[in-house]
């Protein structure tokens, strides 16, 4: 076994620079490289077993091109471990006229299991398929979009339609009637129960008919009473599509973030994982005319403020096709992790690979983009236990794909993996990485391993590059701070990308 120390790529000046500011939290950075060698999982990393899950699935309940069976027996082809199929609840996008924007409605939809009322279909296909490959474990989702703003440009004859790209997922709620209930726009769940106002938005139409149908025949002619007769059934009609129930939000007054927190919120209370999907992705609807009288724009920006602007939610794609700097050591992931630290959150949010598989290309083949998860029994339950606990990475690159055997740290006063805590019973602690790659072969890669505390000073205290199998080893002492440190991994080469979920270490009070 030959071993060889490498230095950060960033030259010695660099630490050099922050030792006396670092010291006594950071004593010396550690790198073998190992070759031809599998490197062991040690301690309590030893108590799992990695599976390697497929998250973000499209099927042909929606807009996937092929059937679940098809995906299914793909994944056991190419060696998948777990399947998270959401395929989308509601594709449906509507606008009204005042001020009667349900009658006077123009919607378009399209496939999807709400739509073409398939859900309970789609839920027992699952199960099928789960118990009839005992090497795949499938579990059920819904790509949701809670929401939709409108903005209205009369003169030009351009209506543009905001936010339609916020998706979320939710996962493992396993009930027909549970998905249903979510509140997304256009679903039964964004209406609020019947209540007083509910019956006064019924009685001032049904008082409105009487008046123009008897009391006020001696006061009115008969044109006015017809006219007062017609506005009030019109209002009457329009609010019984909606069984007197009035939506919980409107998309012709913007929201903000409440209706994405609502519906984690929703998801959360019925025994759900929630995850924000491709939070830095564009626009997926093309502009369209209508009848050449209208143009229609769907914009939606990148939106990974929505990540510090909701909370509770299980995580967010630190992973996807698209480019996202959301994961960058100082942006929205290590925000919301500070305010973790500080106690203005009450979960960390975790990092997963989402492949949002609608067919097989390059690029965007089933097992291009995965979770690794580490779980502590291979079952449904296991999956949705490490999902919902952190330990698991995000990585990308199909067969070339790197892998960690293992990412842990080790103190006096225990040992902590992905998404744990850990305390340090004495001032020191050991960070641990070992970085090899899926298929065995050798390849250079770039580490960053990043730090983070309550006061918000993010570091990157070790950036190294080295050789595929790797193990590095980041030693630190002294009194980590009030609230203690956070510790995640971004790492890169030519051929693959992996980041890692947080570990958390605190000293004893």
């Amino acid at each position: 076994m030959k071993s060889s120390s490498h230095r950060p790529r960033q030259g010695w000046t660099s630490l050099r620079t922050d030792f006396w500011r670092q010291l006594p939290y950071t004593l010396f950075v550690v790198v073998l490289a190992l070759s031809g060698a599998a490197i062991p999982a040690f301690g309590q990393a030893s108590r799992y077993q990695p599976l390697r899950a497929s998250m973000h699935i499209h099927s042909t309940y929606s807009t996937g091109d092929e059937s679940l069976r098809e995906i299914t027996e793909e994944a056991r082809r190419l060696g998948i471990d777990v399947l998270v199929v959401t395929d989308d609840d509601l594709l449906q996008i509507s606008y009204g006229l005042q001020p009667w924007q349900r009658l006077l409605r123009r919607s378009e939809s399209y496939r999807s299991l709400l739509v073409d009322d398939t859900l309970e279909e789609y839920l027992s296909e699952i199960r099928r398929l789960d118990a009839g490959f005992e090497d795949l474990i499938i579990i059920e989702g819904v790509e949701s979009a809670p929401y939709y703003t409108w903005d209205v440009d009369w003169s030009a004859r351009r209506w543009t339609v905001r936010g339609w790209n916020r998706h979320l997922l939710a996962v493992g709620l396993d009930d027909a009637s549970a998905y249903r209930s979510l509140p997304a726009l256009g679903s039964e769940g964004v209406l609020l129960p019947k209540d007083g106002y509910s019956i006064l938005r019924m009685l001032w139409p049904v008082l409105g008919l009487f008046y123009a149908s008897w009391l006020g025949r001696r006061m009115h002619g008969n044109g006015l009473r017809l006219l007062i007769g017609c506005i009030c059934l019109l209002f009457l009609l329009d609010t019984s599509l909606n069984d007197f129930r009035a939506p919980r939000f409107s998309p012709y007054n913007d929201a903000g973030a409440e209706p994405y927190q609502a519906w984690i919120d929703a998801v959360a209370a019925k025994g759900g994982l929630t995850f924000w999907s491709h939070p830095e992705g564009a626009s997926t609807i093309p502009p369209r005319d209508i009848a050449g009288l209208a143009h229609v724009v769907s914009q939606s920006p990148a939106h990974a403020e929505d990540l510090l602007q909701t909370n509770s939610y299980t995580g967010f794609a630190a992973l996807y096709a698209d480019h996202i700097t959301a994961t960058e050591p100082g942006q929205q992931w290590d925000q919301a992790l500070v305010e973790y630290l500080r106690g203005d959150r009450g979960r960390p949010p975790w990092g997963t690979g989402e492949i949002d598989y609608h067919r097989g290309q390059p690029g965007a083949r089933l097992h291009d983009i995965q979770t690794v998860l580490w779980v502590a029994e291979r079952s449904r339950r296991g999956v949705l236990e490490a999902l919902n606990r952190g330990r698991a990475y995000a990585v990308r690159g199909g067969d070339e794909a790197l892998q960690l055997n293992r990412w842990m740290i080790e103190t006096q006063g225990g040992e902590a993996v992905s998404g744990q805590m850990v305390v340090s019973g004495q001032a020191s602690w050991r960070v641990l990485a070992d970085v090899d790659k899926l298929n065995g072969a050798a390849e250079e890669v770039a580490l960053r391993l990043v730090r983070g505390d309550r006061a918000g000073r993010i570091e990157i205290v070790a950036d190294i590059s080295g050789s595929t199998p790797l193990r590095v080893e980041h030693l630190e002492a002294g009194q980590a701070p009030e609230g203690g440190y956070y510790y995640r991994l971004l790492i890169d080469s030519r051929t693959s990308k992996l980041t890692s979920n947080p570990i958390f270490v605190r000293s004893e009070e």
